[in-house]
């Protein structure tokens, strides 16, 4: 992991004149890929210690605990997705459709740099219940108030409620990120993939033509 491929987001003030942002930096980059390799439960406060070349002693002038590391650890994870796709949206054209397409991208391709960051998020509802709710909320609200101002330009059907499309991003992004960029090999959410997404979201999914409407029916088993 790149030392620039990360943004600090700790939940502790630092203890004064002892903390150093560099050692922060670096715990929660080791603590970020042993959590993601092994789980939360299985890795040590001595082995993030270890991987990111610090003293376990420094390790509490930076945390008061492993679960604090944790939370620190899914905070920055969530503020990198948010920092990449309002990165991508700067370059973006002004359509709500290619804001669509650029923000996916931009965060299924760090997903694909850091496929493991899924794993901890998952974990993390039965780490920290409020912590995983905490997570989701803040990516949803981002999405709500851009799907607002493209129904206040009339890109997107005002009669939707924004926060019901936000989280139909987030599980977009959720679900399409783990089954592409985590389970397949290579690691990356192809664009014929993304395609799909932004033809579902763009059309819907209306009938199938009455000529394939059997064929349709005798596909469609429902889950299970």
């Amino acid at each position: 992991m790149s030392e620039s491929s990360v943004t600090v987001a700790t939940s502790r003030k630092p203890a004064a004149g002892g903390a150093d942002p560099d050692r922060a930096r670096r715990l929660i980059e080791a603590a970020e890929q042993l959590f993601g390799e092994r789980s939360y439960q299985r890795t040590t406060v001595a082995e993030i210690c270890t991987k990111a070349g610090i003293a376990t002693g420094s390790f509490y002038t930076h945390f008061s605990s492993k679960r604090e590391m944790f939370a620190a650890v899914v905070r920055t994870i969530n503020a990198d997705l948010r920092a990449a796709m309002r990165a991508a949206l700067k370059q973006s054209e002004d359509s709500q459709r290619a804001r669509e397409r650029d923000a996916f991208r931009a965060f299924f391709d760090l997903l694909s740099a850091r496929p493991w960051i899924d794993r901890i998020v998952r974990e993390s509802e039965f780490v920290d219940p409020a912590l995983f709710r905490e997570y989701y909320e803040h990516l949803s609200r981002g999405y709500a108030r851009g799907v607002r101002r493209a129904q206040l330009s009339g890109e997107v059907d005002a009669r939707y409620d924004p926060e019901v499309i936000a989280y139909i991003y987030t599980g977009i992004g959720n679900f399409i990120g783990m089954r592409w960029a985590d389970w397949t090999a290579g690691g990356r959410v192809g664009d014929d993939v993304l395609d799909d997404v932004l033809q579902v979201l763009a059309r819907g999914l209306p009938p199938a033509p009455e000529a394939g409407a059997a064929a349709a029916a005798d596909d469609w088993g429902g889950p299970g």
